[in-house]
């Protein structure tokens, strides 16, 4: 992928993150539950390793980071994501630099690597584990 690509990518799923941040904690102010948006649990009815995300990221803005953890601890790794990505690739464009790219491709390399990678798919499997525990109400 190249640098331009990836910051067109990045810029875009960004801002529409961030737009169904404000989206999804404005629903939730008002009691209301936010657009289902996971296919997974469409066609299965289960939850997928992501589901609880949001709510997740809402929690958090709230300040209620036990219930995040409880919900999803991806909304940790997304709203930091949502957070920080955008603003440093404007950044990098308005500086002329490509930080963001060099860290994109330098964490590409090591997850190519399984001794990186495996771990990695343990800590989503793990978390998926624990979403489907949750939905059968079994913790």
């Amino acid at each position: 992928m190249t640098r331009r690509q990836l910051y067109f990518l990045a810029l875009f799923f960004g801002l529409a993150g961030q737009v169904w941040i404000v989206y999804s904690y404005k629903k939730l102010e008002r009691q209301e539950e936010a657009f289902n948006t996971c296919i997974f649990k469409r066609v299965t009815g289960l939850p997928c390793p992501s589901c609880g995300t949001i709510h997740s990221v809402v929690s958090i803005l709230h300040g209620n980071f036990r219930k995040a953890l409880s919900e999803n601890p991806l909304g940790f790794v997304g709203i930091l994501l949502v957070a920080i990505v955008p603003f440093w690739i404007l950044a990098d464009l308005a500086l002329g630099r490509e930080s963001c790219y060099r860290f994109f491709l330098a964490t590409e390399r090591q997850l190519k690597k399984r001794w990186m990678l495996f771990p990695f798919l343990g800590l989503i499997l793990l978390i998926w584990l624990y979403k489907l525990g949750s939905f059968f109400s079994l913790f």
